[in-house]
């Protein structure tokens, strides 16, 4: 089986919401009254100027018919109202705020027919776009194949199109690297090569920093490149993954190195930061019931058929998926699942309904 994978780019997708547009789709979801009157005070009657060494743009405010502020909580929900007829028009859509992605499944065999669907999405994506005035970017749309053939260089190009353009195939998209038999190994070894590039560019400023400036320098330039979708590579193999250990103990030996009179300090391991990350998912998808992560809830176990002292537990725990392959035990959910179980055996985190307090509970059960 291949799998083409489209991720849409939309351009100025906050920027682009037509107030009349949301204001009908709000009412077709049956918004009305108050609430819907409340939505469209807080989006008309906004201006928009430019000042420069305080002269203000000749034509002085000029009125705004289209954007939703983005530095507001309600920003991304009112997109995603705009934006749901994608979902329900083409069904091999997931989005998550204004990021979209396309992925489609075929035989080897049916390749021609699979071209001919992923076209007649993008034309339908299309029309919906001119109709709701929102604008796409063929240029940063990127196209992915992902297969196992060894004679996939041997196979002619599809024709992938978005308003007239082609769309190559890439190698990487969003930022993630994939592989055929997608372990992310490749991924690694790029994230492992561009994160010491960076420190090595603190290293060089560092004589002129504290230890708190090159520890605020290291958190903020180097480690989120290391964290970019660590739940997705986290099944790479441990020898990959120790290559950014090594980028993490080379920044704690710089911030040592700048208070040699003070005990060492570390910082926290990047596998026990991914683990919190992965189960804060995991309480979100089963005690949070947060419905884009609805496809990765994993199912209760059947309730035991007699009295023992892991019964009470077993309605908190989940059933775990069977692995084959360590690489699928590395996986999110096999590995996810079975540190769920262990924190419901262990503690009552998982009752905590806020997700910072989950949060903080993980960090220092993790610890002990």
């Amino acid at each position: 089986m291949d799998t083409f994978v489209v991720a849409l780019d939309i351009a100025e997708a906050f920027d682009r919401v037509w107030h009349r547009g949301l204001a009908a789709k709000l009412r077709s979801l049956v918004v009305r009254g108050a609430l819907l009157q409340l939505i469209q005070d807080y989006l008309q009657d906004r201006t928009l100027r430019v000042v420069i060494n305080g002269h203000i743009s000749i034509h002085g405010q000029q009125p705004i018919h289209a954007t939703i502020p983005q530095d507001r909580v309600l920003g991304p929900l009112l997109w995603n109202v705009y934006f749901n007829d994608i979902l329900q028009l083409i069904p091999e859509a997931q989005a998550y705020a204004d990021d979209c992605t396309l992925a489609f499944t075929c035989d080897r065999r049916d390749w021609h027919d699979m071209v001919c669907r992923i076209n007649l999405a993008l034309d339908n994506i299309v029309t919906w776009s001119n109709r709701w005035q929102v604008s796409l970017a063929p240029d940063k749309t990127q196209a992915l194949l992902i297969s196992r053939r060894q004679d996939i260089a041997n196979l002619p190009v599809p024709d992938i199109q978005l308003e007239g353009r082609s769309l190559p195939l890439q190698r990487s998209i969003l930022g993630v690297e994939f592989d055929a038999g997608l372990t992310y190994t490749s991924h690694a070894r790029k994230v492992a090569k561009n994160s010491a590039w960076r420190l090595s560019c603190v290293r060089r400023i560092s004589h002129l920093l504290d230890a708190k400036g090159v520890e605020v320098l290291y958190k903020t330039q180097v480690r989120p490149v290391m964290e970019y979708s660590p739940l997705a590579s986290s099944s790479c193999p441990p020898s990959y993954l120790a290559t950014l250990d090594c980028v993490q103990r080379r920044a704690q030996r710089l911030v040592n190195g700048k208070r040699p009179h003070l005990a060492p300090d570390s910082f926290q391991p990047l596998q026990e930061r991914r683990d919190v990350a992965g189960l804060c998912v995991m309480h979100k998808a089963l005690n949070l019931h947060t419905p884009h992560l609805a496809a990765i809830k994993l199912p209760r176990p059947p309730p035991p058929f007699h009295s023992t002292r892991v019964a009470p537990y077993r309605q908190e725990q989940v059933t775990v998926p069977f692995s084959r392959t360590k690489h699928h035990l590395r996986s999110f959910l096999p590995r996810y699942g079975r540190l769920w179980n262990q924190l419901v055996h262990q503690t009552d985190l998982h009752h905590h309904a806020s997700l910072q307090d989950f949060k903080q509970g993980m960090d220092s059960w993790l610890m002990a």
